[in-house]
């Protein structure tokens, strides 16, 4: 796939994707755990549970309803964040689609959230074809 692309246009790709699942985590009202927007990952977005909310036991519902694995919070952040990965063999509509399950994830578990972060990210993804 790298050959395929080439480095440039596949790093491109990795920072459209960061992007259109930031937009997604700021819409849905969640803080990104990140405080210097400078330094935002082209990786993975880490997202802050809201206080009272349980990252695992959200993880495990998501886990459990849609078969989908989010990422863990590591050390001190345990149970306190879980991570959207948006690199590899990824597209916009695998893209489109793990945001949709952390969506009907939030609301199946009932963590307190605005709706609308996968639409955003549609309209990101819609209209930037080159960041």
């Amino acid at each position: 796939m790298l050959r395929e692309q080439g480095l440039a246009a596949v790093f491109a790709r990795h920072a459209r994707h960061a992007e259109a699942t930031r937009r997604a985590v700021r819409a849905w009202g969640l803080e990104i755990l990140c405080a210097d927007p400078a330094e935002y990952s082209n990786v993975l977005t880490a997202v802050v549970m809201p206080a009272g909310h349980d990252a695992d036991t959200f993880r495990a519902a998501v886990l459990s309803r849609f078969d989908m694995s989010l990422g863990v919070g590591l050390a001190k952040l345990a149970g306190k964040a879980f991570r959207i990965g948006h690199v590899g063999d990824l597209n916009d509509l695998t893209l489109v689609g793990t945001l949709a399950g952390v969506e009907m994830g939030l609301t199946v578990a009932g963590v307190p959230h605005r709706p609308g972060g996968t639409q955003e990210a549609l309209t990101f993804l819609s209209g930037n074809s080159q960041l």
